[in-house]
């Protein structure tokens, strides 16, 4: 059983009149479009702020500058990757189990990693002012992640 079935269950015999008794609410529905929409909201919120950070640290090279900031950038890439994985499982799960389609649109942000790469990438190759750094490594390794989850979805369509 999944732990959210805990939580719906507790809603349902605890907080929620039965069904029976004709006034209630169905906390199964409720929770699926709200706790999903907020953890959809905050695992947005963080990818999207990383890859933000991740573009101003390359374009600025600040880098050097900021260590800290730096390194702390490179600790959270594993649960960047985490979350990528974890929105994406989220989002086939609501399309297969619930029929539901996606308010939260992939596609741009995928798009925007590609197009992060593809700049940095001319950048690198052709300006001595940039080199091949531990920023520019964390945008080839999470862009190449992000487009292949995107790919593994299209091929694996309901």
């Amino acid at each position: 059983m999944a732990w959210w079935h805990i939580i719906t269950e507790f809603l349902n015999k605890a907080m929620l009149k039965k069904s029976n008794e004709g006034v209630g609410l169905n906390a199964n529905a409720a929770l699926n479009k709200e706790a999903i929409d907020w953890l959809y909201f905050w695992l947005g919120s963080f990818t999207n702020i990383y890859l933000f950070t991740l573009a101003v640290f390359f374009f600025t090279q600040v880098a050097g500058e900021w260590k800290v900031l730096s390194g702390f950038l490179e600790a959270l890439q594993e649960p960047y990757l985490g979350a990528v994985g974890i929105y994406v499982v989220l989002k086939e799960i609501r399309k297969r189990r619930y029929g539901l389609t996606s308010r939260h649109r992939g596609e741009i942000f995928v798009f925007l990693w590609s197009l992060l790469l593809f700049i940095s990438s001319i950048f690198v190759a052709f300006s001595s002012l940039y080199d091949f750094d531990g920023i520019y490594k964390l945008i080839i390794t999470n862009s190449i992640a992000t487009m292949l989850v995107y790919i593994a979805g299209l091929i694996n369509r309901p």
